[in-house]
């Protein structure tokens, strides 16, 4: 273990030497629409190192699953050099894993103002990987190729990469994950109650595809449903009921409404509800594994009514 969160940390160093690299850059980029397309060899040898960074990390991401594992050593070297990617996107979801941009030197008010998905970057038609290897193997022909816009997707899928690999990151301060971007956060508490066969209203593929944008999760906390709690849940069935018009309004109303503080409890009444949760990076849980979540928070909620 010890040698894993080495492993984790040394790549999280390179990734902040490299994010360090693109912040310095704003000293004479401008980092605006405008300017997406400016290229030069600095950035070309940039893409290319990101890029070397992502494949390394693709390879230690596709040991931790459950297809590597079933593999024998043959099939392992052999997969290790070629199948990488299909595999840790099937687990991942990378290519609808969501970020955003919240340094305030990047002057973007268009484009990267929004929320994008760095895996699913294409320009000209061509996606990072065939841009790396345009330059990687004609570097004086393809230099056009190695732009701002590109550079910033190519540090975007190191970002998530980490993320996937070193689920500590959550527990450093936002700047200390990254100083460039943020990751998409699934607000669990919004789909707590839809878990339930009584209000099971929202749709299962658009949840889905929502915990999969998530970077990372805001998930109730199990230690403090088994802990003597100073507040008392009066009636579990009357708050299924006065809360089954927000569960049953559409998924985007109730993210909208839990990013304006909005919350679907009332604190006052249900404050376990409310007031502890954690966060837990997005590992590959899907809508099954926050169903028997539920279900297992559910019931300790019963037994803390009953006592």
């Amino acid at each position: 273990m010890a040698l894993a969160l080495e492993k984790e940390r040394l790549f999280f160093q390179i990734y902040q030497s490299l994010e360090k690299e693109l912040l310095g850059m704003t000293d004479y980029i401008h980092f605006s629409e405008n300017n997406l397309d400016v290229y030069s060899v600095k950035l070309a040898n940039f893409i290319l190192r990101a890029n070397v960074e992502s494949e390394s990390l693709l390879k230690e991401l596709f040991k931790r699953t459950e297809h590597y594992k079933g593999l024998t050593q043959k099939e392992k070297n052999l997969e290790l050099e070629n199948n990488t990617y299909t595999e840790v996107n099937e687990v991942y979801k990378l290519e609808k894993k969501t970020i955003y941009i919240a340094s305030e030197i990047f002057y973007f008010q268009d484009k990267y103002s929004e929320p994008f998905i760095p895996f699913k970057y294409k320009k000209n038609g061509k996606d990072s990987h065939k841009i790396y290897n345009s330059i990687k193997h004609d570097k004086v022909n393809n230099l056009k190729k190695a732009d701002l816009e590109t550079a910033i997707n190519m540090l975007g899928t190191l970002f998530i990469l980490n993320s996937c690999f070193f689920p500590e990151l959550i527990q450093k301060e936002q700047d200390d994950r990254s100083k460039i971007f943020r990751g998409k956060r699934a607000y669990i508490e919004s789909l707590f109650l839809s878990m339930f066969d009584k209000i099971d209203k929202l749709n299962k593929d658009e949840v889905e595809n929502y915990l999969s944008s998530c970077l990372y999760f805001e998930w109730i906390s199990d230690y403090y449903l088994t802990e003597n709690l100073p507040y008392h849940i009066s009636d579990i069935s009357g708050m299924l009921e006065n809360h089954l018009n927000d569960v049953n309004l559409p998924l985007d109303t109730l993210i909208e409404k839990r990013n304006k503080n909005e919350y679907l409890y009332d604190d006052l009444n249900y404050p376990v509800l409310f007031k502890y949760s954690t966060v837990i990076t997005n590992t590959g849980e899907d809508i099954n594994y926050f169903r028997k979540k539920s279900e297992q928070i559910f019931k300790a909620l019963l037994e803390k009514q009953e006592e």
